[in-house]
């Protein structure tokens, strides 16, 4: 048994009961504009909060990266678990159905559990770390063809176009979640990923569901995303271009045909 999997069970078991509450306030809650442009609702910050309680209560010696409370990463911790109480948080307030819970836990800044509860499209994704990826119980893995055509799917965020001019074949897919773009990659429905200002909550466990999955995720400079660096530093100001692909031979193919916008 891995020494990860009761960090999975107990993830898994949070994740559900936070969607789940999530789900009754659905539609209820307007989102209100922070400083740095994002939006949060009523509902991001009591699950943010009911997710740090029951962390606290579990596990006290481990620290909490969280998209609307501790934003700062404490490189001496050798756990910390990383949140998004809510990942889609224009489509739950709006009442779009695409919209998740997000729990990772790093082990020395690198990933080793992942949990993305989508409740009202029913799809539960997870990883543990040299064990594989489920989507709802069942092993998925990315695309295994290495050929782009027109019949397949690249998932994007909105901002995507303003900053990158992409040459592909792919058809286009924009759903409002940068966690449920890049599970749609792990799970073979899209060959590619593009997220263009995703923070590290935003795409800490869908890394490793993807790795696990059997795909590549990097960095705009193709540079490895984690292990994070070994020092303790602020992480809500700066975001973290997320190029995502089912496997190496479509990322070179789908990286060749992109070029950043001059401003």
């Amino acid at each position: 048994m891995s020494q990860w999997l009761p960090y999975l069970q107990f993830a898994t078991a949070l994740a559900a009961e936070c969607s789940q509450y999530a789900v009754t306030q659905f539609r209820l809650h307007p989102a209100q504009r922070k400083r740095d442009g994002s939006l949060v609702t009523a509902t991001d910050l009591a699950v943010d909060r009911l997710i740090s309680t029951r962390l606290n209560a579990a596990f006290p010696e481990h620290a909490v990266l969280s998209e609307e409370q501790t934003t700062r990463y404490d490189a001496g911790a050798a756990f910390t678990w990383v949140i998004d109480p809510i990942d889609g948080t224009t489509n739950f307030a709006r009442g779009v159905p695409v919209w998740g819970v997000s729990v990772a836990l790093l082990h020395h800044g690198q990933p080793v559990v992942g949990v993305i509860d989508f409740p009202l499209v029913q799809e539960q994704f997870t990883a543990m770390a040299g064990a594989g990826a489920w989507r709802s119980g069942e092993p998925i893995r990315t695309y295994d063809g290495d050929e782009i055509g027109d019949e397949q799917l690249l998932m994007k965020c909105t901002r995507t176009d303003r900053l990158l001019q992409i040459n592909t074949k792919l058809k286009t897919r924009i759903c409002g979640s940068a966690a449920y773009h890049l599970c749609k990659v792990a799970d073979g429905t899209a060959l590619a990923g593009i997220e263009a200002t995703p923070k590290v909550w935003d795409f800490a466990a869908a890394w490793l569901i993807i790795v696990e999955a059997g795909g590549v995720i990097t960095s705009w400079q193709q540079a490895p995303i984690f292990p994070l660096p070994p020092v303790s530093q602020e992480y809500g100001a700066e975001p973290t271009p997320v190029f995502a692909a089912a496997n190496s031979a479509i990322m070179r193919e789908f990286v060749a045909g992109i070029t950043p916008r001059t401003p």
